[in-house]
C-alpha cells in the first residue's frame, strides 16, 4: 500500500477573509470552554497585577498578522492553544477549535487574545500545567528588555504578576535570555539564564524579592563543583531539563558550552563541555546554542546552534562526547529556528524536526544510531519563508509551524505566517 507523504494544511493565518475563522470562545458550539465573561472573572480572582493597555485588547480578526515575522510558537501543555510571538513585540494566543481535523476546507486563525510589550522580547516560557477549562492556569512569563519579568494571562492582556532580576551593583535589570518553566518544579518554580547566571524564582514571591538562589556558571563563584574548577562563561541562552526525571539541566550559552547540573539546576556542577573546534563545527557552523532539546530516553542531547546548517547530537551518559551530527537543515541565520524531538515508537525511537530558512521542513529518523553526519531522511514545503518553529502536537500527527524573517525593502513578497499541519501517515504503519 502507497502512503501519501503529503502534509494537509488544517488552519493557517494566511488564508483570505473568505475562508470560515475560528469560532469565538463564547460561541454555542464551544460549550466544552467557559466564555470570556467567567474567564476574566476566574482570571480576576487569581491577579494581583495591574491590566495591560487598551491597545493590548483582543485582536479582531481583520487584523493583519503578515505585517511582522513570527519569531516563534509552541502548543501549551494541554494542546488546546497556540502561543506566537511576533517582531512587533507581541504575544498571541490562538484557541483551536474541536473539529480542527474534521473539516475539508482550512481554519483560519484569529487570535483570541493579544498582549503587547514596550520592548523586544528575549525569552517566554508556559505555565506546565496550563488547561484551557481553568482560565487561572493559563499563564505565562517572558522576559521584556529592561523590565522585570513578566507572568500574564494567556487569555487576556493582563499582567499577573511581575518578578524583578536586577543587578547588584547598577541596579539595572538583568534581561533573562531563556527561560524554564518545568512540570518537574511542579509549577511553583521556574528557572532564568542569563549572564554566567542561572536564577532559581518562587512563583509566589513576586515584585521586587528576586530570585531565591543565584547560581554562576562561573568555576571561581561556584561552589562543589566537580572536576577541578570546570565552569562556563557567557549568556545561559537555552535551558531543557532531562525528561527522565533524574533531575539533570542542561544549559547552553552563546559562547557555545554545556554545562549539565543536578537538582533541576540547583544542584552541583556535573561538568562542562565546549562544542566549538569539532568536526561538526567545520562542516554545519554554528555560532552559539539558541536551543537543547533531550531524547525521550534522556540519553541524548540535541543542540542547535544560530549561523549552523544542522544540530548537533552528544551522548550524555559520555559528558561532552559528540556522537554525530544532522547536517542539511539550512538554518545560516542569527534567528531562533526552533526544533522539536519526536517520539516515534517503543524503545525510545525519535525523530528531530526542523525548519530551515528555504521553506522547507525536515525530518531526521533515529539520529542517535548514527554516528558522524546524518542527511536528513524526509523534507516538504510548508512556507515560503524562513520556518523559524516546528512544535509538534502531543498527538504526533500534528504540527504547527510558524514563518518570517527581518529583511530589507528587497521587494520579495515575505510569507508572515502560522499553520497547523494534518500528517496522517505518521500514524501509519
Amino acid at each position: 500500500m502507497t502512503v501519501d507523504w503529503s502534509p494537509i494544511c488544517v488552519a493557517s493565518t494566511a488564508l483570505g477573509p473568505s475562508a470560515e475563522p475560528i469560532p469565538d470562545i463564547s460561541s454555542p458550539n464551544r460549550g466544552d470552554i467557559e466564555s470570556p465573561s467567567s474567564q476574566e472573572e476566574s482570571l480576576s480572582s487569581y491577579s494581583h497585577g495591574e491590566s495591560a493597555s487598551p491597545s493590548s485588547s483582543h485582536a479582531h480578526p481583520q487584523e493583519n498578522l503578515s505585517a511582522h515575522h513570527f519569531k516563534g510558537v509552541e502548543w501549551t501543555p494541554d494542546g488546546t492553544t497556540l502561543l506566537a510571538e511576533s517582531a512587533d513585540h507581541q504575544f498571541r494566543t490562538f484557541i483551536l477549535p474541536p473539529d480542527l481535523l474534521e473539516r475539508g476546507s482550512p481554519h483560519r486563525l484569529s487570535p483570541y487574545s493579544t498582549l503587547t510589550s514596550a520592548e523586544p522580547t528575549y525569552a517566554s516560557a508556559i505555565y506546565p500545567f496550563f488547561n484551557l477549562q481553568d482560565p487561572s492556569t493559563c499563564l505565562f512569563l517572558s522576559s521584556v528588555r529592561d523590565h522585570p519579568i513578566r507572568l500574564a494571562s494567556a487569555l487576556a492582556p493582563t499582567s499577573v504578576a511581575s518578578y524583578s532580576l536586577v543587578n547588584p551593583t547598577t541596579e539595572a535589570f538583568i534581561t533573562p535570555h531563556s527561560i524554564l518553566y518545568p512540570s518537574a518544579l511542579g509549577g511553583t518554580h521556574f528557572l532564568t539564564g542569563s549572564d554566567s547566571m542561572i536564577c532559581l524564582f518562587d512563583v509566589s514571591r513576586s515584585g521586587s524579592d528576586g530570585p531565591v538562589s543565584w547560581m554562576p556558571t562561573i568555576p571561581s563563584k561556584r561552589k562543589q563543583i566537580v572536576g577541578g574548577g570546570i565552569g562556563m562563561k557567557g549568556i545561559v541562552s537555552a535551558m531543557a531539563i532531562n525528561p527522565t526525571g533524574d533531575g539533570i539541566l542542561a544549559a547552553g550559552t552563546f559562547t557555545r558550552h554545556v554545562g549539565l547540573y543536578s537538582s533541576n539546576g540547583s544542584g552541583e556542577l556535573l561538568g562542562t563541555f565546549s562544542i566549538a573546534k569539532t568536526e561538526a563545527n567545520r562542516e554545519i557552523g554554528g555560532k552559539g546554542v539558541t536551543q537543547l532539546a533531550w531524547s525521550p530516553c534522556g540519553r541524548y542531547l540535541y543542540i542547535a546552534e544560530r549561523k549552523s546548517d544542522g544540530v548537533l547530537v552528544y551522548d550524555i551518559r559520555v559528558t561532552g562526547q559528540m556522537l554525530g551530527y544532522l547536517r542539511g537543515r539550512n538554518a545560516m541565520t542569527n534567528q531562533r529556528m526552533k526544533i522539536d524531538v519526536v517520539s516515534a515508537g517503543a524503545e525510545g525511537s525519535h525523530e528531530v524536526w526542523a525548519g530551515g530558512t528555504d521553506g522547507l521542513m525536515r525530518v531526521w529518523k533515529n539520529p542517535a544510531y548514527t554516528v558522524g553526519a546524518q542527511d536528513p531522511d524526509w523534507e516538504v514545503r510548508v512556507h515560503d519563508d524562513a520556518v523559524t518553529s516546528t512544535a509538534f502536537h502531543a498527538t504526533g500527527s500534528v504540527v504547527a509551524t510558524c514563518s518570517g524573517q527581518r529583511r530589507e525593502e528587497d521587494g520579495e513578497r515575505p510569507d508572515n505566517s502560522i499553520k497547523v499541519w494534518s500528517m496522517p501517515f505518521l500514524n501509519s504503519d
